[in-house]
């Protein structure tokens, strides 16, 4: 898997980034855990996966 944007992250689930946003600030600790910084644009392909499983996202 590669590092993705996340509106492409969004994308692919079918919603805006704000909502997609929305649905990942629950787990604002863990994905800053993970590495990712809280105004990051591009996600590094640990934390697509974290999401990807978490929301239930196809990719």
């Amino acid at each position: 898997m590669k590092s993705m944007s996340k509106q492409k992250l969004a994308d692919k689930a079918g919603v805006s980034l704000n909502t997609l946003n929305r649905w990942c600030k629950p787990y604002r600790k863990e994905l800053e855990a993970l590495g990712l910084q809280p105004r990051a644009r591009m996600l590094p392909p640990v934390v697509i996966k974290f999401i990807a499983n978490k929301l239930d996202i196809d990719l």
